[in-house]
């Protein structure tokens, strides 16, 4: 057996202690200790601030079912729900521009840029259903929603 041989099985038998087994790959305790001690306390990563550069601009967030969107206002980058408060419809998809206003497809409830209620047709009053908004933190032009 030459040198190469042993350096090369050296390395493998080395490689071997350090991998995790298989099994841990298909462990639903230990996935679920990590989701518990790491993924829910962490940060949690929504977008780039350049997915929203202008104001106006938005992004709903497909990997929510468009359930939430990053919307570019006067106050910066805002995450809002991106579901009208009155009949629930999704109201924007993919990546755009909203202009001024978030208006609604279904009964044309309007939203200001930070999630504010300016509009209800057909009632008397103002029911005062703004859209719900997360707070972000950015670093480095990252987004994360925070938690603390």
């Amino acid at each position: 057996m030459s040198d190469l041989s042993l350096a090369v099985g050296a390395l493998e038998s080395s490689s071997r202690t350090t991998q995790l087994p298989v099994s841990a790959y298909f462990d639903q305790a230990l996935f679920e200790r990590e989701q518990e001690r790491i993924i829910r306390p962490g940060p949690r990563y929504v977008g780039h601030q350049l997915a929203v550069p202008a104001r106006g601009d938005y992004f709903a967030l497909a990997q929510e079912g468009n359930g939430r969107a990053l919307v570019h206002g006067a106050e910066g980058i805002q995450l809002l729900s991106n579901v009208c408060r009155h009949r629930q419809a999704v109201m924007l998809k993919g990546r755009g521009h909203a202009g001024a206003n978030i208006v609604c497809p279904l009964h044309r409830w309007t939203y200001g840029l930070q999630g504010d209620l300016i509009g209800a047709p057909h009632f008397d009053h103002d029911p005062c259903l703004h859209l719900n908004r997360w707070n972000l933190r950015e670093w480095n032009g990252l987004l994360f929603e925070d938690t603390g």
